[in-house]
């Protein structure tokens, strides 16, 4: 308390040292993106920089030191063809900078170079970052650079300062408000750069599917933000396919090879637009709504209809998608969908034998089919027991009944094969409602799931997922399950709320493009409603900052010198000494200096001489700031 009392109380520091500050503040970013030898450079530089006994010998060895970490740093990255990729040729140039900087700071000598190097600096490092936090931290520091510029100039206590800074920055909000929405946004269509600190997750996805008797350990791992313009999708929808998966080879499920890929998408209905936001996975798998009706930019749209990114995804990226929520996919050959090994499922043959020789038509067998999953009686766990994967369908369905959506989807796909329907097992995410606010949904690893396509001959693929047959979940699932949602629901309500209006910000404010802007203007000059939105959206923004800008104007003193006493009025209160009505400020802190054995004779004399004195009115009244300074810290 007696510290912070004393910094809000010092005045400015020496213009070395807050070029210092700046120059720190600026740095800290690239530190996270930094290789190893670079970042050891700095520490080495720091070193000689506090040094000193500064030696010619001392600088050529730090400019030996520094050029040798730079090229072990760039080393594995360089090749000629590097300098065309902008994080590459950002990460030089800001490298260079930094150890120019280094260098400069050892002689001691300020330039013109030198500080407008922190300015560089922090331009060069959202070439790295685009998150709500480096967002946050550039207004922190350029409100720093801003306060430690005027503080130099105005050479009084930080404090003042402080206040004077903060009005600057809320008056210059609107302006600020008005120009990031109305100012012309450029559009690098063909940019392939930017912002590379995002660390990639693995999901709980993989491209084929193998059924095995293994315990599944559900992660929270977020995989993707998807925010839809239609807010009122049903949970039936929430299907995200991630891979068609109709060759069976033993227990795993896999792709066929692209050139075997024949789908035709030829009737849809329903569509809606949504953006996804895709966490870096390392792959190429982009998981659309079931079913995308078009690839976009930069991605691949294949011949069953998944989508996929041209190159493997090591940064958050974000997708505008479309999907048809209804529609007919038909395909020309489905006979990879028919195989089926009889032998290792006798028992399930002839449990569907009076299905198969039924007059039924297709839909009405997968109708039965589903039903007969039904009947079974089966469990979801995701701890199953007594499967026996050599008769792994048989196992299944009349003996260890119990499994997740993969023992599901496998066993409901090879039976539908049994009853002379094509399957084929899709493998992807279905999210719960539960992650969803308003039209905004989470989607996490332990979403992954796997559901079936039926060919129905007049209907094309059409989705079934045969998880939602099972009776009930196992008990002991049921309840730890049941007590983790209770000890989590509170934190996932905050976290999801916590999300969707960092979702919010980066849509708005991040990724505000031309795009945004002229929907905006159109939206402005069509939709009256939108319109006066608009201007009650903006009237509060004003409001509220005028209302801040007041407040903290209203808070200082009009009379400067009593503004001052003031400072001094307020601490002695806390130490139960306070100004009788009557009495004079001579009396008042001779009575302080009694009391507390703090002398106030010079702080007495600075008063007087501020208050009445002829000469110098400015003079006097910088002295008596330095008194109370002087006096503050002395009772403190």
């Amino acid at each position: 308390m007696k510290f912070s009392k004393q910094l809000l109380h010092t005045k400015a520091p020496s213009p070395s040292i807050r070029l210092d500050i700046a120059i720190v503040l600026s740095i800290i970013p690239h530190i996270f993106v930094m290789k190893f030898f670079m970042i050891l450079y700095i520490c080495i530089a720091l070193i000689f920089v506090l040094k000193k006994n500064k030696s010619n010998k001392a600088r050529y060895f730090l400019m030996l030191i520094g050029a040798i970490l730079i090229a072990l740093s760039f080393f594995n990255d360089y090749n000629f063809s590097n300098f065309s990729k902008i994080q590459f040729f950002v990460s030089l140039v800001s490298s260079v900078l930094i150890y120019a900087v280094s260098l400069q700071k050892f002689t001691g000598e300020v330039n013109m170079y030198l500080k407008v190097s922190p300015g560089l600096l922090m331009l060069l490092s959202f070439f790295f970052f685009e998150s709500i936090t480096m967002l946050l931290y550039a207004v922190f520091t350029l409100f720093i650079f801003t306060l430690l510029n005027i503080w130099g100039r105005m050479n009084t206590p930080l404090i003042d300062v402080l206040k004077l800074t903060s009005k600057l920055f809320i008056s210059s909000l609107p302006i600020v408000i008005i120009l990031f929405l109305v100012f012309p946004r450029i559009a690098f269509k063909k940019a392939d750069f930017g912002f590379k600190a995002d660390s990639y997750v693995e999901s709980g996805y993989n491209e084929g599917m193998s059924v095995s008797s293994d315990k599944v350990k559900l992660s929270n791992k977020v995989v993707m933000e998807v925010y839809f313009e239609d807010k009122n999708i049903s949970t039936d929808n929430l299907y995200f396919r991630g891979s068609t998966l109709p060759k069976q080879n033993g227990l795993d499920w896999e792709s066929l090879p692209y050139n075997a890929q024949n789908d035709r998408l030829i009737k849809t209905t329903d569509l809606i637009q949504y953006d996804i936001t895709l966490y870096p996975h390392a792959k190429k798998w982009i998981y659309a709504l079931d079913i995308p009706t078009r690839e976009i930019e930069k991605t691949e749209l294949k011949g069953d209809y998944t989508l996929v990114s041209k190159k493997p995804i090591y940064n958050k990226t974000r997708y505008k998608l479309n999907a048809a929520l209804s529609y007919k996919l038909v395909s020309q050959n489905v006979s990879t969908a028919l195989e089926v090994d009889l032998k290792k499922n006798e028992q399930t043959y002839k449990a569907l034998k009076e299905l198969i020789d039924s007059t039924l038509n297709d839909t009405q067998k997968a109708k039965q089919l589903m039903n007969f999953f039904k009947e079974q009686n089966l469990f979801y766990s995701l701890d199953p027991k007594n499967i026996n994967l050599r008769n792994f369908t048989d196992s299944f369905l009349f003996n260890a009944k119990n499994g997740y959506c993969v023992h599901f989807a496998s066993a409901f796909a090879i039976s539908a094969r049994i009853i002379g329907i094509p399957s084929r097992v899709v493998t992807g995410f279905k999210p719960s409602k539960e992650n969803m606010l308003d039209n905004y949904i989470v989607v996490k690893s332990s979403d992954a799931h796997a559901w079936v396509e039926l060919y129905i001959d007049d209907r094309g693929w059409v989705r079934f997922d045969p998880t939602i047959t099972a009776s009930q979940e196992l008990d002991e699932l049921k309840e730890i399950q049941n007590k983790i949602a209770l000890e989590n629901t509170i934190f996932q309500k905050i976290n999801l709320n916590f999300m969707y209006v960092k979702y919010i910000m980066n849509n708005w404010i991040l990724n505000y493009n031309r795009t945004k802007q002229l929907s905006i203007l159109n939206n402005l000059l069509n939709d009256t409603l939108y319109l006066l939105k608009f201007i009650l959206w903006m009237s509060g923004v004003f409001i509220l900052l005028f209302l801040i800008y007041i407040s903290i104007k209203t808070s200082t003193c009009k009379d400067e010198i009593m503004c001052e006493m003031n400072k001094v009025l307020k601490i002695l209160k806390k130490h139960n000494l306070m100004k009788k009505e009557n009495e004079s400020m001579q009396a008042f802190l001779l009575r302080v200096e009694e009391k507390t054995d703090v002398l106030t004779s010079d702080l007495s004399k600075a008063y007087h001489s501020a208050k009445y004195g002829y000469n110098d009115k400015k003079l006097n009244v910088q002295i008596l700031k330095d008194e109370v300074v002087k006096f503050i810290i002395a009772i403190t």
